[in-house]
């Protein structure tokens, strides 16, 4: 988890325990939507990628649907799991799927994504899409202070009743 329960307590203004596992329920549904949507896994996972043909291109590479990746295998028929070799082109991760033993398709890839370092902008769209599903709860635990009311009052021009 590159991002903390406390660092999200923060970023959310929650100061109180009551609420650390909604926040927690919270930032495992961002993290699955971020990955949903964008590819961009943060905590370490393995996910598996189909590939129903081979790549059209001279170098055999293929995109990676979830970055970042760490390793990446398969399991020839017959045999166990053999890795592949991993490029990085413009930030984007490809496989070369040009190896010996993979002569037959469709296959299925294995891919160790994520990392526990985390990008300043992605850190920083998980916090604040956290923060505004906590606001949508709707349901604010923490009591204003009394004195609130009576300042609200003064400035009305009004006692409290």
């Amino acid at each position: 988890m590159p991002i903390t329960l406390s660092t999200i307590k923060d970023w959310c203004r929650v100061k109180h325990t009551g609420d650390d596992a909604a926040l927690q329920l919270i930032y495992d549904g961002v993290v699955r939507e971020m990955e949903e949507r964008t590819g961009w896994c943060l905590d370490v996972v393995t996910r598996t990628q189909y590939v129903e043909a081979e790549p059209d291109n001279e170098e055999l590479l293929l995109l990676l649907e979830r970055q970042p990746v760490s390793a990446v295998t398969f399991t020839p028929t017959g045999g166990g799991p053999t890795a592949l070799s991993l490029v990085t082109i413009a930030g984007l991760q490809y496989v070369v799927m040009d190896h010996a033993s993979l002569t037959e398709y469709p296959v299925t890839l294995t891919l160790t994504c994520g990392s526990g370092t985390l990008h300043p902008l992605l850190q920083l769209a998980v916090l604040t899409r956290c923060a505004q599903k906590n606001a949508e709860r709707g349901d604010d635990t923490t009591a204003l202070s009394s004195d609130y009311w009576d300042r609200i009052s003064a400035m009305m021009g009004k006692g409290v009743a």
